[in-house]
C-alpha cells in the first residue's frame, strides 16, 4: 500500500480504477481482488525442533535429547559476545542465544574425532538473523590451540528463513580448509545483525551416512495380480512360460 504514495488517507477508499493500453482495446481477466496485512511472525518458537532420525550408531552428538551427548566444556566461552539461556520448548532442551555477535562452544577436554563422519546437523530458529555462520576448529595432533597445526573453516548461510525451524545438514567436505577432523575442539556460531541476532539451536550432532548393503537381505514382495490375468516369465507365485535362456 505504501507504493500508492499520493493516497494520503486510506480510511475511506471508495473507488478502484483499472486502465491500460491499447486504448479501448485491452482485455483483462481479474479475480481475487482484496487487501491484506502481513501475518505477525512470532519472536520465539512455540513448537520444539523436529526429532532427528539418524541411527544413534552413526552419530556423534553434542546436544540433543534423542542421543547420548559427548561432554561439552562450555556452550558459551568467556571470549564470546552473546547471551546464552538454556530453555525448554514443549519439554525439549534448547539453547537460546541473544545479542549474538559470536559464541564459542568448546570440547577442548574431550576433542571430537569426526574422521568417519560425513555431515554436521543442527536445527536453528531465528526471528531476525539475516546471516548465520558456523565455524569448526580442529586443534591438530598436538591437541592445543594455536599449536601450529590448527585448521578451521567457516560457512555462511545467507537469508535463513525466519520464524521457523530450519534443519541444516552440512557436508563436512564443505569445510574445505578443515584439513584435519580428528581433534575438533571448537564450534563457533556468529551472524548478522552484529550483536543483535537471536537464534534458538537444537540437535547439534555429526553423522555418517548409513552403509547401504550390496545385496538384498529380504525377498522381493509377492505380486498380487490374479493368475488369470498374467503371463509370467519368472515368479514363484505363478506358472511361468518356457524361457529358452536368461542369458
Amino acid at each position: 500500500m505504501a507504493d500508492f504514495t499520493n493516497l494520503a488517507n486510506k480510511s475511506h477508499v471508495a473507488q478502484v480504477i483499472f486502465s491500460g493500453l491499447p486504448v479501448a482495446g485491452g482485455t483483462v481477466y481479474i479475480d481475487n481482488v482484496y487487501f491484506y496485512k502481513d501475518a505477525v511472525l512470532p519472536n520465539a518458537p512455540i513448537a520444539a525442533a523436529p526429532n532427528p532420525t539418524h541411527a544413534a550408531a552413526n552419530v556423534i552428538s553434542m546436544f540433543s535429547n534423542v542421543y547420548t551427548n559427548v561432554t561439552v566444556d562450555t556452550w558459551r566461552t568467556s571470549w564470546s559476545s552473546a547471551t546464552l539461556e538454556d530453555i525448554q520448548i514443549q519439554g525439549n532442551d534448547t539453547k537460546k542465544y541473544s545479542a549474538l555477535d559470536f559464541v564459542g562452544v568448546e570440547t577442548v577436554a574431550n576433542q571430537m574425532n569426526l574422521t568417519n563422519m560425513t555431515h554436521m546437523h543442527l536445527d536453528i530458529w531465528t526471528p531476525n538473523m539475516t546471516t548465520f555462520r558456523v565455524k569448526l576448529v580442529d586443534f591438530g595432533a598436538d591437541g592445543a590451540f594455536a599449536g601450529g597445526d590448527d585448521t578451521d573453516h567457516e560457512l555462511v548461510f545467507s537469508n535463513p528463513a525466519q520464524s521457523q525451524w530450519i534443519s541444516l545438514n552440512i557436508p563436512l567436505a564443505d569445510f574445505t580448509n578443515l584439513a584435519n577432523k580428528s581433534h575438533v575442539a571448537q564450534v563457533i556460531f556468529s551472524g548478522l545483525p552484529v550483536a543483535g541476532g537471536t537464534v534458538y539451536i537444537d540437535n547439534v550432532y555429526f553423522y555418517k551416512d548409513a552403509v547401504l548393503p550390496n545385496a538384498p537381505i529380504a525377498a522381493a514382495p509377492n505380486p498380487t495380480h490374479a493368475a488369470a490375468n498374467v503371463i509370467s516369465m519368472f515368479s514363484n507365485v505363478y506358472t511361468n512360460v518356457t524361457v529358452d535362456t536368461w542369458h
